[in-house]
């Protein structure tokens, strides 16, 4: 497997060496890393300037460690060494950017790239843990036991369920990630008691014996599998079967949680075919809010006044 970077991220991560806040670097280091620096600045070519700049960045990147730093997190994961081609490192491109994506070719080769912020190397412990957390992620990915699919098959939800429901994925995953971390004595990216507090959030509508069986299972999962997470997050109101709309289940037309569904007798005939074609494989028996139902009375209101007027 090949580490490579990105050249702006091997470009702030000098930087951040020579601005003196990673601990570690001499002033003497930083000194000659300008003056070579300088030099390159001569060169005519832009595009042989540009290439000297990248190889002298990666220079000193792997002159003050930061590679290293990279290397000996990846060798923790034998699985990163075995199936992927390239691991790639790029610098983030905002707050909510950093995390690990995986890509497979026509050929079948593999390979992933981290986004990473060049300001995790001021503390390389807590860039270990995050990195850690990051690359569990990747080598269950690559784990054919884990049986990871890119996309989440969930038939049967509207868009916002399906959201929904990914949250869901990715607090369960997170919730076995990190409890793998503690048991192998790492610092994890979040406590167990901040895990149980948003998973019991997150499936504030279980009995309290059901969510503590259950979050103290996925906790100490070592092996856990897509399949899984795929049964806590698709239903885990257990209303697939249900005839009849349930205090707090999410409306079939909008997804929201509702306690104000709305009668039987209390929706008009005349909506119900409007509601149908906008919501296929609805039934009048699975019921909706009142919110959809003012919704859909204010467009039909809207609609008659229209005709009113072209007529």
């Amino acid at each position: 497997m090949e580490l490579r970077y990105d050249e702006d991220f091997v470009e702030a991560a000098a930087f951040l060496c020579t601005s003196g806040r990673r601990k570690g670097v001499s002033s003497l280091q930083i000194a000659r890393f300008h003056r070579e620096r300088e030099r390159l600045y001569a060169i005519p070519d832009a595009d042989e300037r540009n290439t000297a700049f990248f190889r002298l960045h990666l220079e000193w990147f792997r002159e003050w460690g930061l590679e290293d730093v990279l290397a000996d997190l990846v060798k923790e994961f034998p699985l990163l060494r075995k199936k992927l081609d390239v691991l790639a490192v790029r610098q983030t491109r905002g707050k909510n950017d950093e995390g690990v994506e995986l890509y497979v070719n026509e050929a079948g080769r593999r390979s992933a790239i981290i986004a990473l912020s060049p300001g995790a190397f001021e503390r390389d412990g807590s860039l270990k843990d995050y990195l850690r957390h990051e690359l569990t992620h990747l080598s269950d990915m690559l784990d054919p036991a884990f049986g990871y699919l890119p996309e989440l098959d969930l038939p049967g939800l509207n868009p916002a369920q399906q959201r929904l429901a990914r949250e869901r994925y990715r607090l369960l995953w997170d919730i076995t990630i990190d409890g793998r971390l503690s048991a192998a004595g790492h610092t994890p990216m979040a406590s167990r008691e901040q895990h149980e507090a948003a998973f019991s959030r997150g499936y504030s509508f279980w009995p309290e014996a059901r969510k503590a069986d259950t979050f103290a299972n996925l906790w100490r999962n070592t092996a856990p599998r897509h399949a899984e997470f795929l049964v806590l997050i698709v239903d885990p109101r257990g209303l697939r079967d249900a005839h009849q709309p349930a205090p707090g289940a999410s409306c079939p037309l909008c997804g929201f949680p509702t306690f104000a569904w709305v009668a039987a007798g209390a929706l008009p005939p005349d909506l119900v075919p409007t509601i149908a074609t906008q919501h296929p494989g609805w039934t009048t028996e699975q019921g909706l809010c009142g919110r959809c139902l003012e919704t859909y009375e204010a467009l039909a209101g809207a609609a008659s006044t229209s005709g009113r007027r072209a007529g």
